[in-house]
């Protein structure tokens, strides 16, 4: 096996390393099922605020309510119990009596509007649930596969790294610092094929000699990008 073919299997596991690193980064920021959980979380629970204001407003009126229907007993007592005679004193109370029912016309106004509201409102939230219980097992199924699919990129990226590290003990030192150095300064690729006798790197025609000369097996750079080039066959 030539020096080329080997640095050639080590360009293929490093572009394969590259690739899993950017599959597992990837993987690791999917965000969008946590995204959506959350979403349908913080409406459940923007609901649910409101369902329990609604409910405290309607405890707080019908509260008002029973204090001014007691009121409105206390007043027809004095009214048309007898005991009061004077005619000022009867026509405040009249008046204070009016006004109370027409508090309380209001108020049972607002109360049904209330009610109407938190039913609204609890429909509503009924959906919300389901949606957020749908999310959640959305998430959990979501975040199942990626841990399995995580795992699987890791398991692959440790037996690769292992691989390499071997290939790369088989090069002798002078060739693989260059290939090294060559990755560093070509965007991750130092070995190139010929295809159609042309750099697969950047495209250029190779003359014979280049050709026959990479065909040997040492180390044969692209007189146009500088990389490495390997014939196959």
């Amino acid at each position: 096996m030539s020096e080329t073919w080997r640095l050639y299997q080590l360009q293929k596991a490093d572009g394969r390393l590259v690739e899993l690193e950017k599959a597992l980064k990837a993987l690791r920021a999917d965000e969008d099922h946590r995204r959506l959980l959350q979403e349908a979380l913080a409406s459940q629970e923007a609901s649910e605020t409101e369902i329990r204001q609604l409910k405290k407003q309607l405890r707080e009126m019908e509260h008002e309510d029973s204090t001014l229907r007691a009121r409105v007993k206390s007043l027809e007592d004095k009214l048309y119990g007898g005991r009061i005679s004077n005619p000022k004193e009867l026509s405040g109370y009249q008046e204070e009596l009016a006004g109370v029912q027409t508090r309380i016309g209001t108020l049972e106004e607002a109360m049904l509007t209330r009610m109407e509201e938190l039913e609204s409102r609890e429909e509503q939230l009924t959906g919300l649930q389901d949606r957020s219980a749908q999310a959640l097992r959305d998430h959990d199924e979501r975040q199942a596969a990626l841990e399995r699919k995580i795992s699987e990129l890791e398991r692959e990226a440790s037996n690769l790294r292992a691989r390499r590290r071997e290939q790369a003990a088989e090069v002798e030192p002078g060739p693989l610092k260059r290939y090294e150095n060559l990755r560093v300064h070509k965007n991750g690729v130092a070995v190139v094929r010929i295809t159609r006798r042309s750099c697969e790197g950047c495209g250029m025609n190779l003359t014979d000699h280049k050709i026959q000369e990479a065909g040997r097996g040492g180390l044969t750079f692209c007189s146009t990008c500088s990389r490495i080039l390997y014939l196959e066959g």
